[in-house]
């Protein structure tokens, strides 16, 4: 496992399909769980005596393959429904201003430990886990690096677009925190106040090509929005992003998820499920 190992999971989620890209990602599970039980510090130990794998330590790993891994690892389980390939732990915070892949990706480091969290719950993880009110905490708390908006060489509507960005995923977050962990459906009143947040953020961001990391976005506002006007405009944002090896995943077949649901039991503006979702994905995109 290399970076070449990921450049071609990345072509292959891209440019092929997600069938492709998460059989060729799976591959490189063993190199990943040889490499972390090579490095003691990157394991923690568990209330019964057993190590397992620390989520926030791999993410401060000097070996960059162990945190694409993990990046990789959250994100085809947040998006694509799939359990976890490894199972972590969460005994400390994430320290962002250690971390130098926020803008690869887009996503806060921090809010990223609470994608793994919620996918841990999901999949229904051995390890102690926060609950959801903890999550929600967290998300809610969770302050937009000043560091970001205060750079020199960048223009300043860049600024305002990457923090409208990383904006965003704070209410992707809630959503998932509030229909994954708490199973209310997309008609609960906290999930429709992030959908409108995010439709807000996405006309900050507009036809920057920093909208690019605003796909998962478009899923969660796209599989809990009621309105037709949302739904349109979730579909040709995800149609739109094709070919894009800025990052992980192409937008063609989430559009063709969402509308499979819109479809199905979400027609006519119905509340769906987290689970409908996953439903949905595996009738469009068999893994």
């Amino acid at each position: 496992m290399n970076n070449t190992s990921f450049q071609l999971v990345t072509l292959k989620f891209t440019l092929t399909d997600s069938t492709s890209g998460y059989a060729l990602f799976r591959r490189t599970l063993p190199k990943f769980l040889q490499l972390a039980a090579a490095d003691s510090s990157l394991l923690t130990e568990q209330p019964d005596g057993s190590l397992i794998i620390s989520f926030p330590r791999v993410l401060g790993s000097r070996l960059p393959e162990i945190k694409r891994f993990a990046i990789y690892d959250a994100m085809s389980a947040f998006l694509l429904g799939v359990p976890p390939l490894a199972e972590y732990g969460y005994d400390c915070e994430c320290d962002s201003e250690r971390h130098g892949f926020e803008w690869a990706y887009g996503i806060p480091v921090t809010l990223l430990q609470i994608i793994s969290q919620v996918n841990s719950w999901r999949a229904g993880s051995r390890v102690t886990l926060d609950d959801w009110k903890t999550l929600e905490m967290h998300v809610l708390t969770w302050k937009l690096p000043c560091v970001m908006l205060e750079q020199a060489s960048t223009p300043e509507n860049v600024n305002v677009a990457r923090a409208a960005v990383q904006e965003g995923w704070r209410h992707v977050l809630l959503i998932y925190v509030y229909m994954g962990v708490c199973g209310v459906s997309s008609h609960d009143s906290r999930a429709q106040t992030s959908v409108d947040r995010i439709f807000q953020l996405g006309e900050i961001v507009g036809s920057s090509h920093i909208g690019v990391h605003m796909l998962a976005h478009c899923v969660a506002a796209g599989l809990a929005a009621r309105l037709e006007k949302h739904r349109i405009a979730v579909y040709e944002k995800l149609v739109s992003f094709r070919n894009t090896r800025n990052w992980i995943f192409s937008g063609s077949q989430f559009s063709e998820i969402l509308y499979h649901l819109w479809h199905g039991n979400g027609a006519g503006g119905a509340a769906v499920t987290w689970d409908d979702y996953i439903r949905s994905r595996r009738a469009v995109v068999s893994i």
